[in-house]
């Protein structure tokens, strides 16, 4: 009867601990009064093709992941991300031992420019310039798509940062 009882009371206690968690909810003070959000289409001042949309992509997903704000129409949204990316840069990590010429592993820097306003006010809460980076292996295959992996992933990288400009206090 006794352990009957502790089972149900340590069952209790784990149940009642996870009360009151939520996702996300962390705003700095610029942000304290904004509930919803919208994105617009990123601008794209480089030669690889589809890096604006990626951003525009990554910035809407990780906004919703992070569960502080609301995806909402730019009509009813209190505030709305939009911005650039400036520059994609490409460096070797790693060349061929027999040939200095070839990179074997390449490192994409995205550089992009990115600010917040209040729809309401037409104010600008806050801008900036972030900066991310993702590599792939030029190696014999589908050397394109590994481009593209490394892109998105790095884009990912960038908007994970701006939306730590929103939500960090």
């Amino acid at each position: 009867m006794r352990y009957a009882l502790s089972i149900i009371l340590c069952t209790l206690l784990l149940f009642c601990s996870s009360c009151g968690y939520r996702l996300g909810g962390l705003v700095n003070s610029d942000m304290k009064d904004m509930k919803t959000f919208d994105v617009q289409m990123f601008r794209n001042y480089t030669g690889y093709p589809h890096v604006a949309m990626q951003m525009t992509t990554a910035v809407g997903d990780v906004m919703q992941s992070d569960g502080t704000f609301r995806m909402v129409s730019p009509s009813r949204s209190d505030f709305s991300i939009s911005g650039a990316v400036s520059s994609v840069s490409a460096s070797s990590l790693i060349t061929n031992p027999d040939d200095t010429y070839v990179s074997l592993e390449v490192e994409l820097t995205v550089n992009v420019q990115y600010q917040i306003t209040n729809r309401k006010t037409g104010k600008v809460i806050k801008s900036g310039t972030v900066e991310a980076d993702g590599s792939y292996f030029n190696v014999a295959g589908n050397v394109q798509s590994a481009r593209e992996i490394a892109l998105s992933y790095a884009t990912r990288k960038a908007a994970l940062k701006i939306v730590d400009e929103l939500t960090l206090p």
